[in-house]
């Protein structure tokens, strides 16, 4: 049997019996006798061939890696690659599935991930390399922002090569639905004013003028109100483990304000998810969602135009601040084909192949350089927006895992009780509980 071949089929076997996971063979071709100095293969010929892992799985998501792919085809036509994605995965599920092929020596050439606390327990095992190397050779921390930078490091390494940026603090609106009742979405830029114009709505037949879906988003809503209401400084104390009295009065605050919200959310939440809840604003059905940017793909799918048919505005007294949410790229410890790793993780890391994936998927670059002719008209206001903000680290990467689970049981709670004080109890108990975890300090600039 080719040769090339029966390593085809050693990698595809690894992909089903290990990880469960569906896979698409991309091309196999040649093979390499190059080897990255170092890594211990250096008398062993390297395959010329990259595997890598992801989390997207929608058609304008696979369209998004599939353009990354072709940036590194055009680069490295010769070499042989499998893009394989976790089924029904991502963020630590993810990692879950990686982790045993690392340990038994069959980790891929790379995969996604979130930075922070997501790859921290696996930094710590020295499971990742350090990718310092890739952030000098290709100048990266010229051209992007502090706050990405930073969120990539851990123990002033990094471990990441940023790929997308998404904005968590935006509310989406049905702009036809807030014209007929002369509602100016620019006008709501405090609580009292959104209830207001939710009040409004309720008395023109708008039963629920928000809508939100499953536990997790109701925590995404309570971080934003944290975020707009607490302030950055209170954001930060939140993100380190350091609210931890229930009679605090700003959290009170902040539950308060919750609370309020809850009159006009959809008493289904509980069962909708978050495109079936964006689905209710795209229908008119309802005028609000808070929710991140990926919400923009579920509007383009049905050909909606931003600012004419739909906009964005953000979430009260969050205006001037980005939450922002990372997707990027990481190395295993003791791949196979650690020059196509190399080469994969500069071509994310590049302008080009973040324009072709990003104008595709939805999201914007983090890097300062880029080809704004490429995006749509909401994917120009993001990029324009994240270049002005203040940048803040969103939960996903700065709480800790297990916290975040527990964080999405307590907002379930509060949802169906609406009790404040029970509420702050549970969280504040919680996070006394697990101070230990509390392991990565981060600071807002």
């Amino acid at each position: 049997m080719n040769k090339k071949i029966l390593i085809g089929m050693i990698i595809v076997v690894i992909v089903i019996l290990i990880a469960g996971i569906g896979f698409i063979v991309y091309r196999f071709q040649t093979l390499s006798p190059e080897v990255k100095e170092g890594t211990g293969l250096e008398n062993r010929k390297e395959v010329n061939a990259l595997v890598f892992y992801h989390w997207w799985q929608s058609t304008g998501e696979l369209a998004a890696i599939n353009s990354l792919i072709d940036v590194f085809v055009k680069k490295y036509p010769d070499t042989a690659i499998m893009a394989s994605y976790v089924l029904g995965g991502g963020g630590m599920e993810m990692i879950a599935k990686i982790k045993p092929m690392i340990l038994v020596g069959e980790a891929p050439d790379s995969f996604v991930a979130h930075p922070g606390y997501e790859i921290y327990p696996y930094v710590k095992e020295g499971l990742l390399e350090s990718l310092d190397y890739i952030w000098e050779s290709e100048k990266l921390a010229d051209i992007i922002p502090m706050a990405v930078q930073e969120a990539s490091k851990i123990d002033d390494h990094y471990y990441v090569i940023p790929l997308d940026i998404h904005r968590n603090n935006l509310i989406w609106y049905n702009k036809a639905l807030l014209d007929k009742y002369q509602i100016d979405p620019n006008s709501l830029t405090d609580w009292d004013s959104l209830f207001k114009a939710c009040e409004k709505l309720r008395k023109e037949g708008i039963k629920y003028p928000i809508q939100m879906g499953r536990a997790w988003t109701a925590s995404f809503v309570f971080n934003n109100i944290l975020l707009g209401r607490g302030g950055v400084k209170y954001y930060e104390d939140y993100i380190n483990g350091r609210i931890t009295s229930a009679d605090d009065p700003k959290l009170m605050e902040v539950l308060g304000i919750f609370k309020k919200y809850l009159d006009y959310v959809n008493p289904d939440s509980a069962a909708v998810e978050w495109n079936d809840a964006i689905n209710r604003i795209i229908k008119g059905e309802s005028a609000f969602n808070i929710m991140g940017d990926w919400a923009n793909g579920e509007f383009r799918l049905v050909g909606m135009k931003y600012n004419e048919d739909y906009g964005t505005i953000s979430v009260p007294e969050t205006d001037g601040l980005h939450m922002l949410v990372v997707d990027g790229f990481v190395e295993p410890k003791g791949v196979s084909h650690p020059t196509s790793a190399d080469n994969w993780l500069k071509v994310v890391g590049s302008r080009l192949g973040q324009d072709a994936f990003n104008s595709k998927k939805g999201s914007i670059t983090p890097r300062k350089d880029v080809d704004i002719s490429l995006y749509d008209n909401y994917q120009k206001s993001a990029i324009s927006y994240f270049q002005k903000a203040r940048l803040v680290i969103d939960t996903g990467s700065a709480l800790p895992y297990e916290f975040r689970d527990k964080l999405n049981d307590i907002m379930a709670n509060f949802v169906r009780d609406k009790d404040t004080n029970k509420t702050a109890e549970a969280l504040t108990d919680y996070t006394k509980e697990t101070q230990n975890d509390f392991r990565m300090m981060w600071s807002i600039k």
